[in-house]
């Protein structure tokens, strides 16, 4: 479980986002689900984070990227990016909205989450995602709930 070192704050400098990626980045921490999909978490800022996924091995029978995936995806960034911004306080999603356009059938998908709303008890994230020509393939919203609690464990 990530037990992030720095909170992400208005304030934090490059070395403390770098620090907080390379704790990303290390195996289990973004989640079961996450490492099985081959999330990737590439970037990190007060406003944004940014993961990849890899179209093949989470394809729907039809050979495209799967919705789920698309929704997996966009939970990661939005409720990761949460987590850090509240100071590792237990997170929740209490609303999801997915919209697909495109589908991608190879190569990698991109998500970028950015906050649309951060206020002391709820985080609100667009996240678009896109193929590697920079394609719009869906665009989530997701809204998340900040708890008083401390993650267990």
């Amino acid at each position: 479980m990530l037990r992030p070192d720095v909170s992400l704050t208005a304030h934090t400098t490059s070395e403390e986002f770098d620090t907080l990626l390379e704790q990303l980045r290390a195996p289990g921490s973004g989640g079961e689900l996450a490492e099985r999909m081959g999330i990737e978490f590439v970037e990190l800022a007060h406003d944004h984070v940014v993961a990849t996924a890899p179209v093949e091995g989470n394809r729907q029978p039809m050979g495209l990227f799967h919705g789920g995936g698309h929704v997996v995806l966009a939970e990661s960034l939005a409720s990761m990016h949460s987590f850090l911004l509240s100071g590792g306080k237990n997170v929740v999603g209490v609303d999801l909205n997915a919209t697909h356009l495109r589908a991608a059938r190879e190569g990698v998908v991109t998500g970028r989450a950015e906050v649309l709303h951060q206020g002391r008890t709820i985080v609100s994230h667009e996240v678009k995602m896109t193929d590697e020509s920079g394609r719009l393939l869906s665009i989530v919203r997701i809204t998340n709930m900040i708890l008083k609690t401390e993650p267990k464990g």
